[in-house]
Order: C-alpha cells, then sequence, then structure tokens
C-alpha cells in the first residue's frame, strides 16, 4: 500500500520522540561538565553503556577510555577549577534498528580557568542504544572532534543545559507516557501548583497522576517543538523559564490534531539529576484542533524550521 499522510507523520513523531530523548541525554552530559560542585558520577554514568567508548581528539588534556567505568575513573583526572560552558547547535539521529541509533550533534564549548582557555565548535558522532524498558537512550560510542577554533567571550552555560535537560525529558514523558505517574512525580518539587490550560489546578501527585492516566488514555503518539525560550536564572536556585510549544499527535483512534501552547515554569535546583518543578501554568495560544494529516505533517514540518 501507498504511504499516506497519516504513516509519514507518525515516522516524524516516533522520530522526535528519539531526538526529544536524546536532547535530555545530551543536556545532562554538558552540564556535568559545567559545574565541579554538581558532579554525581552515579547520575553521570547512567547516561552510558557498560561497553561505552569514548574517542577524544589527539590533542585533547583528556584520554579515550572504553568501559564505563575507565571513562568515570578518567574524570578524576580532569582539570580542577576549570569553567567549561556548551552551547548545543545541530542535531542530526538516524534510528538503524529497533534498539539502536546512531547521529551527530555540534555545541560551541568554552573554557576558561587555570589550565587552558578558549573555544571551539565541537562536534560528536555517536552511536546510541535505547532498550525498550529504559526512559532515556544510553550513548555507547562517542568519537569528538574540533571543527573550528574560536575567540568566543565566555558565556555561562550550566543553568541552562539543567533546564534543558529537564524540558526535554519532562516533555518526553508526556509524548510517550511511562506505565505509572512515577517518573513525572519525581520531577515534581516537595510543593507544586500546576494551573492547566482550563484553569484546573493541581496541587497534590494523586491530582497530577489522575492527569497523567488522562494523557496515557487519549494522547496516542505525539510531539512537542520549543519555538520559543526565554530562560531567567535565579541567584538562589530557583530559575523562572516561558516557553511556546507547537503540538502534533495522532490519537488512539487515528485523528491528527495540532495546537499552541505557552508555559511558564518556576525550577528549583536540588542537585539530583533534575531540577524540580515547583509553578506550571500553562495556556493555549492556538486552539487545539483537529486537522488533516496532511495540515498536521505540514504543522510539523514548520515547528521543526521555528525549533529553538
Amino acid at each position: 500500500m501507498p504511504e499516506t499522510s497519516q504513516d509519514r507523520l507518525r515516522a516524524a513523531l516516533i522520530h522526535s520522540l528519539d531526538e526529544q530523548r536524546l536532547r535530555a541525554v545530551l543536556h545532562r552530559w554538558y552540564s556535568f561538565y559545567e559545574n565541579e560542585a554538581n558532579r554525581n558520577l552515579t547520575h553521570h554514568g547512567e547516561l552510558v553503556t557498560d561497553d561505552f567508548a569514548l574517542v577524544r581528539p589527539p590533542d585533547s588534556p583528556l584520554p579515550s577510555t572504553t568501559g564505563r567505568q575507565a571513562y568515570l575513573d578518567s574524570l578524576a583526572t580532569a582539570h580542577p577549577g576549570q569553567y567549561n560552558s556548551h552551547q548545543l547547535q545541530t542535531l542530526q539521529l538516524t534510528r538503524t534498528g529497533a534498539a539502536a541509533l546512531t547521529g551527530t550533534c555540534t555545541h560551541t564549548f568554552q573554557t576558561h580557568g587555570p589550565h587552558l582557555g578558549g573555544a571551539a565548535l565541537i562536534g560528536y558522532t555517536f552511536d546510541v542504544v535505547q532498550e525498550p524498558h529504559e526512559r532515556l537512550p544510553r550513548l555507547a560510542r562517542l568519537r569528538e572532534h574540533i571543527i573550528e577554533t574560536r575567540q568566543d567571550p565566555f558565556q555561562e552555560g550550566y543553568i541552562t543545559n539543567r533546564t534543558r535537560a529537564f524540558a526535554h525529558y519532562w516533555l518526553s514523558l508526556l509524548e510517550r507516557p511511562a506505565d505509572t505517574a512515577g517518573p513525572l512525580l519525581a520531577l515534581l518539587d516537595d510543593t507544586f501548583i500546576m494551573t492547566m490550560s482550563d484553569e484546573r489546578t493541581l496541587t497534590t501527585r494523586d491530582d497530577v497522576a489522575a492527569w497523567y492516566a488522562d494523557i496515557r488514555a487519549t494522547a496516542g503518539i505525539s510531539t512537542h517543538h520549543i519555538t520559543a525560550w526565554n530562560l531567567t536564572p535565579g541567584r538562589r536556585g530557583t530559575h523562572r523559564l516561558v516557553m511556546e510549544l507547537r503540538w502534533q499527535s495522532i490519537t488512539p483512534d487515528r485523528q491528527t490534531v495540532t495546537t499552541a501552547t505557552r508555559h511558564r515554569w518556576t525550577l528549583r535546583e536540588t542537585g539530583d539529576r533534575y531540577l524540580r518543578l515547583s509553578d506550571f501554568h500553562v495556556a493555549r495560544i492556538r486552539p487545539l484542533a483537529r486537522v488533516t494529516a496532511h495540515e498536521a505533517l505540514g504543522d510539523y514540518e514548520d515547528a521543526r524550521t521555528s525549533a529553538r
């Protein structure tokens, strides 16, 4: 049978879920190298496979390694007192098997401190394993190379990468809901309030679990693209984020639906894997609408072009 617009849309939504999950991993990876005071080797080790191989450039001050533990051990020799920053620029990802993906990304890298200073555009080529029972993929092989050196002034990246890691992980849990609300509930602060687009407020974990159960029953497969991003870091570890999202979905009854929303979040630093969400407010800036699969695919492609 010829491929339909809905077939193409479904493939695109699955691809975006793969990307969403990998972005959560990459931003966690970057943030690890950016804050010495908040490094947790156990959490960082969750991002790689047992046989993880890291191939660094020949002139890198850090060694290439094979094996998760060898990689983690090598970090003990990393230069103390360095301030690093990463800004993800491009990402390309291809699924090569049921649990295998390969891809490339580029990021600007900046460092300053007692051992070295400078900036460069860095490329990664990587292989990724996405086990069905795990929420996030793991890096199996990563080759790093320098594309070009630069003279960019240092720009702090830690809070941005921590916030990006949270946002992409949160969105991935909505796009392909977990069997229980546990992973989502783990992202909430001790006290929180979530104000939904219909003005309902959720203030207990039972409220959120019921909302999440509705998503599992009705969302089908979907994706979010961040088309506007405004982060205000807080001095005491509380950060405010305003972002706009474009959303496309295929519901369980094969309807295609789109919308656009504006989110206002307050996130608190905890030193754990992720920030914690203490205030959440979402409003629709474009109505939820049933559209044709062709129209939804066009909205998807336009959202990718506008993604931030």
